[in-house]
C-alpha cells in the first residue's frame, strides 16, 4: 500500500477556544496549540483528560501488615481517567507565527469523553500528535468520494479541505443512527435528498465545495438504511470510469468493510481508518493491534493501528 509518513510529533499544551455541543452527545472543541507539527488528514492526538499538571504527585499509603490499606486520594477512588482519549482530527487552521488551532469532534463514550465535555474556553489541556499516517492523496486520479460514519465523519471533513486544494471532485456520504446524531449542520436552504445522494446541503462540506448525502439507520433524515447504499448507487450513475477515483472511508468496521467490497469489485482505489482501543498511540504499548495481508505461512501479520495505521490500504485488511 501507499504510505504517507507520520509527521514529527510532540506533547503541546493548547487553550480551549470552544467546546460546544452539536447534537446528542457530540461536542466540537478547538484548540489553540502555539508552533503545532504538520498534520495531514488521517492523523489524530492523544488528548490528556484532565488539566495539565493536575494531580501527578508522588502519594505514599502506608501498608499495616494484616490489614488493607486505605486510599483516600481522588486518583484511586475517583473515576479517574489516567490514559490518553485518541480524537481524530476533523480540521487545522495555521496563523501567524506558527499558532494553530486544532479541530476535534468527539462522542462522549466514557469517564474520560465524560470529562471533557465539562472543559470550558479558556481552560489549558495536553495534547500528543500528531500521531499516525495519513490519507494519501493521488495525484493522478481526479475523483475522490468519502463516507465517513459517525465519529468516523471527523476526519471526513479535515480530507474535503485537502482535496479541495488539491483540485479533486470530490462527494461526501455521511451515515448516523439518527438525525440527531449527526455531527453536522444543514444548510438553511439546503435539502437532503430522501435517496441519500450527494447535494449541497452540510455546511462543514459546502465550505470545500463538496456536496454531501446523509444516510440514517431509522430513516429520520436522508436516506432510510446503511451509507454504503446511495453510496454503491452514486456509483452506478457515475459517468467517469473507476480508474479516476479514490475512495476514502472512517466509521464502524461493518460499514468500512461493506465500502471496502463495493470498492475491491470494481477495482476502486479505497483507503479507510481503522479504530482501536490504544493506550499511548506511538507504538509501545502494543495494544492496537489488527490483521494486514503478508507473505506469511497464514497470509497476514499483526500490525499497530497507531504507528502503521490508522489509514491502510482496503485491499489489504483482513476482516
Amino acid at each position: 500500500m501507499s504510505k504517507v509518513s507520520a509527521s514529527p510529533r510532540g506533547t503541546f499544551t493548547g487553550e480551549v477556544l470552544a467546546n460546544e455541543q452539536v447534537c446528542d452527545g457530540h461536542y466540537r472543541l478547538i484548540l489553540d496549540v502555539p508552533h503545532f507539527p504538520p498534520s495531514r488528514p488521517g492523523q489524530f492526538v492523544q488528548l490528556q483528560c484532565r488539566y495539565p499538571g493536575e494531580r501527578e504527585g508522588v502519594h505514599v499509603v502506608e501498608w499495616p501488615p494484616g490489614q488493607a490499606p486505605k486510599f483516600t486520594q481522588a486518583e484511586l477512588t475517583d473515576r479517574e481517567p489516567f490514559l490518553r482519549r485518541p480524537l481524530s482530527l476533523a480540521g487545522r487552521r495555521d496563523h501567524a507565527r506558527g499558532a494553530v488551532e486544532l479541530d476535534i469532534l468527539y462522542r462522549i463514550s466514557g469517564t474520560g469523553t465524560a470529562w471533557l465535555s465539562g472543559v470550558t474556553p479558556g481552560k489549558s489541556l495536553s495534547v500528543l500528535g500528531p500521531l499516525g499516517n495519513a490519507f494519501p492523496i493521488d495525484a493522478g486520479k481526479p475523483a475522490a468520494a468519502l463516507i465517513g460514519g459517525g465519529v468516523g465523519i471527523p476526519p471526513m471533513l479535515y480530507l474535503a479541505a485537502a482535496l479541495q486544494a488539491a483540485g479533486k471532485k470530490t462527494v461526501a456520504f455521511n451515515g448516523s443512527r439518527s438525525s440527531c446524531l449527526l455531527p453536522l449542520r444543514l444548510l438553511p436552504a439546503g435539502k437532503v435528498r430522501p435517496d441519500g445522494l450527494p447535494s449541497h446541503c452540510i455546511a462543514e462540506f459546502a465550505a470545500w465545495g463538496v456536496d454531501a448525502g446523509v444516510a440514517t439507520d431509522d430513516g429520520s433524515l436522508g436516506f432510510a438504511g446503511l451509507v454504503s447504499r446511495p453510496f454503491e448507487q452514486w456509483l452506478d450513475q457515475q459517468p467517469q470510469p473507476d480508474r479516476d477515483l479514490v475512495v476514502y472511508t472512517c466509521g464502524p468496521e461493518p460499514m468500512m468493510k461493506a465500502v471496502a467490497e463495493i470498492c475491491i469489485s470494481r477495482n476502486i482505489q479505497c483507503y479507510l481508518s481503522l479504530e482501536r482501543h490504544m493506550a499511548c498511540g506511538m507504538g509501545t504499548c502494543q495494544s492496537c493491534v489488527c490483521k494486514i495481508k503478508a507473505d506469511t505461512p497464514q497470509g497476514w501479520s499483526f500490525k499497530l493501528c497507531c504507528t502503521d495505521g490508522p489509514v491502510f490500504d482496503a485491499r489489504a485488511v483482513v476482516w
